[in-house]
């Protein structure tokens, strides 16, 4: 098992809390079978390593699991009544120790390649063919022409003066 965080990665606080040592052993499991990327047994030729980056994000998603495991306990038992009314609410209990769909997903995002769809702008201005003027639409990611190379082979519209 590959070991992302450890005891002593967490606040000082949540270190001493009962289980922890567990709960991280949990959470390294947890990551590593949902980014296996970020558990590299493989050769450089066949798979990469993961990056410090890599590493890093994943530490903080485990990291606030880990804190959110260790403080589910430290809730309370409240009581209110009114009238014939009343609401028991009660946060001592924990649910488990599961990683949210968001965590798991953030963390399977830290292992994907390719384009993320994050990126500021996904439109490539760089002339595609020497024959369009600069501000031909297909230069901006349109579907079509608008200087006329596409009719007549050169700029037919849109020629400056």
């Amino acid at each position: 098992m590959a070991i992302i965080i450890e005891v002593t990665d967490l606040p000082t606080a949540i270190q001493s809390a009962e289980m922890v040592a567990d709960m991280v052993a949990g959470a390294n499991a947890k990551a590593s079978r949902v980014a296996p990327c970020l558990t590299w047994t493989g050769t450089p030729e066949t798979e990469p390593a993961p990056t410090a980056d890599q590493i890093s994000e994943a530490k903080l998603v485990l990291l606030g699991a880990v804190k959110r495991w260790a403080e589910a306990g430290a809730g309370a038992f409240q009581s209110q009544q009114a009238g014939p009314y009343g609401v028991t609410v009660d946060t001592r209990q924990r649910t488990g120790f599961n990683l949210w769909p968001s965590e798991i997903t953030d963390l399977q995002a830290i292992c994907s390649t390719g384009a993320t769809g994050r990126q500021a702008f996904s439109i490539d201005t760089a002339p595609t063919c020497s024959a369009h003027t600069p501000w031909c639409s297909l230069n901006f990611g349109a579907t079509y022409c608008s200087c006329g190379v596409d009719i007549a082979g050169f700029p037919i519209f849109d020629e400056p003066a």
